[in-house]
């Protein structure tokens, strides 16, 4: 399971580098510009059952901040978007909206809209969505026993949801 998944999500990463690769030049010719990378809060904080997925957004978060460096003195801004939970049709977030100690944890389409402004044109390095999950990220670095433990005690389990899809598939005669 781990391989399969790894494959797919290294194909997207690839994917991203390329196309990114194809337009540099432009980018670079029509200075000031922006890329904007849109990653996942699991790049900077794992969760049970998530590794390959969490895997694979570290590598884009990784390129993404290399190439910050690489680009900037040809006037090219590379800015990142972590969103966590986004409700959409093909990922309801029903589990954690039903839960008011979740329900918070939940954003919009549209937030994402504007944190990919904030990090493209306005020229933020990072933005995550909703914004308090950066502090997840700060934990990372600076209590990493703490966020662990949170993870793994039981609690880990209350920010698992499911697809579209495979809610549909949990009730009888629900075509997805």
């Amino acid at each position: 399971m781990f391989a399969e998944r790894v494959g797919e999500d290294e194909q997207a990463a690839v994917a991203v580098g390329r196309l990114t690769e194809a337009f540099l030049p432009l980018l670079r010719a029509s200075e000031p510009s922006a890329i904007v990378n849109v990653s996942s809060t699991a790049a900077r904080v794992a969760r049970p059952g998530s590794g390959a997925y969490s895997a694979s957004k570290f590598a884009l978060t990784g390129w993404s901040d290399a190439l910050y460096a690489e680009e900037k003195p040809h006037g090219v801004h590379v800015g990142l978007v972590l969103p966590g939970f986004i409700r959409t049709e093909g990922f309801p977030a029903a589990e954690l909206v039903a839960r008011p100690s979740t329900r918070w944890i939940v954003s919009t389409p549209e937030r994402v809209a504007e944190a990919i402004v904030d990090a493209g044109p306005r020229r933020r390095p990072e933005r995550y969505v909703p914004r308090a999950y950066a502090l997840a990220g700060v934990l990372r670095i600076l209590a990493p026993n703490l966020l662990r433990r949170a993870l793994t005690n039981g609690r880990g389990a209350m920010f698992t949801t499911k697809t579209g899809t495979e809610a549909s598939e949990d009730q009888p005669g629900v075509a997805s």
